[in-house]
């Protein structure tokens, strides 16, 4: 299944995150157009790594008692077509 391919550390259990990573999606001015043309209202989150510090544009942040194993994975995989698909990811806590 698709979701064990994204799961991130660090997300809580039962949280579930839809982010575009504008630090690796290119032109930020274009990723912010497209998401917004696709119905999203980006909440705008910093998060520092060993690598730096990532500007990330949280699409999704929802907490579930059970989270279904395909819950976003439409969602992810547009983005994905849409955008560069490294930076599009689906976070989720177990």
């Amino acid at each position: 299944m698709a979701v064990l391919s994204c799961v991130k550390p660090g997300a809580k259990t039962g949280q579930t995150i839809l982010l575009v990573d504008l630090t690796t999606s290119g032109e930020s001015d274009v990723v912010m157009t497209t998401l917004q043309r696709l119905g999203y209202e980006p909440e705008i989150r910093h998060v520092s790594y060993k690598s730096g510090v990532h500007v990330l544009a949280v699409l999704k942040d929802v907490q579930h008692d059970v989270i279904p194993d395909d819950y976003l994975i439409d969602e992810w995989m547009q983005l994905r077509s849409e955008l560069n698909p490294d930076a599009v990811h689906l976070w989720c806590g177990n």
